[in-house]
Parts: structure tokens; sequence; C-alpha cells
């Protein structure tokens, strides 16, 4: 078509500007003053014309100071350095006619080579062009995460619900076992059977409180436990016994709760209580960098199949767990010697 070629920066400045837009041109668009993860259209076209003008401007400045200049004027390179016409004195330069005076300099004002033109007509265009698709371009991006987030937030309050549910299902289930055991140690004792209703009641507020929440001291989660192992104390008598290595610097950190009483309550149920002469228990809580491990270990016959033996306490912990984002591996049960293991690792804030 007889245009001159590209130079080098005019065929990379395409490429430099959506890279630029891809990063730059959501921004104004996410300038809200609230919550809000997008802004309205009106306001978001306000804040990102000016924002992706100043954005376009500086890219074709970039662009014109590594490139080649241009003359000003219309006129491009060789006009007015060739071949005039011709009068009777003989070649003339520029469009100038010989007269009675000499050579005329052109028909119009001289142009001075000197004054150069920073940048290419060619990038202005593409800059006009470019300023356009990043308005666009921002407004999609922008839209697109802010869709993103919404659903993410629908997701999370749909595992918080769900989390709720299951955490509402325990409460029963905690008074369920508690009760079974007052049963025979009414009949056994009932002088026991009077304070293990006082415990009972403990055990049923602290339930109430700590269940009910999302996020909860690891301080409560010991009292509820503590309150457990009350109620367990006085059926099982000298049969229990506790070990615990749980430093109290840990209870103010902020973990789900009912994560470690059912662990507690597995142990109790199908190793301790069922062993003849008793068993041991042994829990142990530590922090490792932003993970909280908890060990809670005890003796007992050996469940022929582990993953068997899950009651409903540990299904629903679980569930909760997976609802949370925990690794597949988050809560583990082995064997190791006399000794059934209960392992659970829990992410926590630094």
């Amino acid at each position: 078509m007889g245009l001159p070629e590209p130079s080098l920066v005019e065929i990379i400045a395409p490429s430099l500007w959506v890279a630029l837009f891809l990063i730059l041109a959501p921004l104004p668009w996410q300038w809200t003053g609230d919550d809000a993860p997008m802004a309205s259209t009106l306001r978001g076209v306000i804040q990102a014309l000016p924002w992706m003008a100043a954005l376009t401007l500086g890219v074709l400045l970039l662009l014109g100071s590594i490139g080649e200049p241009m003359p000003w004027g219309w006129m491009g390179p060789g006009m007015g350095q060739g071949p005039g016409m011709m009068g009777r004195g003989g070649p003339h330069q520029g469009m100038g006619m010989m007269g009675r005076g000499g050579p005329r300099q052109g028909m119009g004002p001289r142009v001075d080579g000197s004054r150069i033109l920073p940048i290419h007509p060619r990038l202005w265009a593409l800059g006009v062009a470019h300023l356009c698709f990043g308005l666009l371009l921002g407004w999609i991006l922008a839209d697109r995460e802010r869709a993103e987030l919404q659903e993410k937030a629908s997701r999370q309050a749909m595992n918080e619900a769900q989390s709720r549910v299951l955490q509402g299902q325990m409460n029963p289930h905690v008074l369920f076992n508690a009760i079974s055991g007052l049963t025979e140690l009414v009949r056994e004792d009932p002088v026991a059977a009077e304070a293990a209703l006082v415990n009972l009641s403990d055990l049923l507020r602290a339930l109430l409180t700590h269940g009910s929440r999302l996020l909860a001291p690891l301080g409560d989660e010991r009292r509820l436990v503590d309150h457990h192992l009350a109620l367990e104390r006085l059926r099982l008598g000298l049969r229990l016994r506790e070990s615990w290595d749980w430093p109290e610097a840990l209870d103010a950190l902020e973990v789900p709760p009912l994560m470690i009483q059912p662990l507690v309550e597995n142990a109790l149920k199908h190793g301790v209580s069922k062993a003849v002469g008793g068993g041991a228990l042994e829990v142990k809580v530590a922090r490792e960098a932003d993970w909280l491990h908890v060990r809670v270990a005890n003796t007992g016959p050996a469940p022929s199949d582990m993953k068997g033996q899950e009651g409903h306490g540990l299904r629903n912990l679980r569930e909760r767990l997976s609802l949370l984002g925990a690794p597949d591996d988050a809560l583990r049960l082995r064997r190791e010697g006399d000794w059934t293991i209960a392992e659970l690792r829990l992410k926590v804030k630094v």
C-alpha cells in the first residue's frame, strides 16, 4: 500500500498496552469507597476515563521517546527537498517560481525541520483505540471479579450454614451420651448421680454458648472437655487415668468449636470404657507456626476397623473439617501398640 514498514516499537506497542491494561484497567472500577466490590456504572466511567487517559498518554510518551521522530506539518519526508518547477533561469528549490528578483522560497511558510513530533501519528491513533479498549476491558474484568467474589461469598455462607447445622447436631449427641452414662450411675451410686446432674447442667450451658459460634477461644473448648470429663470421672472412677499437656498460653487462639471434645468422647466411649480395668487417656495440644496440633490417645481394645469404628461424632467432625477447607489428612486415626491415637491439625492465625 506504499506505507512505510512499522518499527519495532509499533510492533510491540499493542502487546505492551494489553499487558498494562489487564493489570491496571480494572482498578478505577474497584474504587468504591465502601465494601462493594465494584463501583456503579456512572462512577466507574468518571473514575476510569482520566485514569486510562493518563495511562495511555504515559505509554505514548514512552513509546515516542524511544521511537523515530516525525517532522511537524503535512509534508512528509522529501517534500520540499526535490526538484521544483523550472523557470527561465533553470532549476529552483521547492515549489518556488522565478521572478525578477530571484527565486521565491515556496508558496507558504517554511517548514522548520528542527521541530519534531515526539509521537508518531500512528501511535496516536493506536492510543485512542486502546483508550476505548481499556475502558471496556476494565469494566469487564472488574465485573468478572465482582461475580467471583459474590460466588465465593455465597459458597462461604453456605458452608457456614452447613457447619452450624452440623454443630447443632453435636449438642444432642453429646447430651445423649452423657445421659446414657448416668442411667447406670443412678443404679450404682445415687449420690454420685446427683453430682453428675449438676455437672450435666454445666455441660449443657457450655454447649449452648460454645457450640453456637463459628469461632471460639480454645480455652472454651478446654472447659467443655473438662465438663464432659467431670461426668466420666464420676462414672468410671479410678478406671480413668488422665494425662494433660495443654498449655494455657494457647487458650486465646480462635478455633472452630467442638473439635477436640468429639475426639475425647470417642476415646472414652470406644476405648477406656470398654476395657475391663479401664484405661489411660492422654490429651496433648501444641502449636507449630500457624498450625494447631491436637493428639488424643487412649488405651483399650483395638478396633478391628478404624473407619468402621467411627461414630456420629467423628463423622460429623470430618464433614465440618471438609467445609472449612481443611486438608484431607487434617484428622488421622491410627493404632500404635496398645494405643489408639487421633491426630488433628487446625489452621490458626499467626
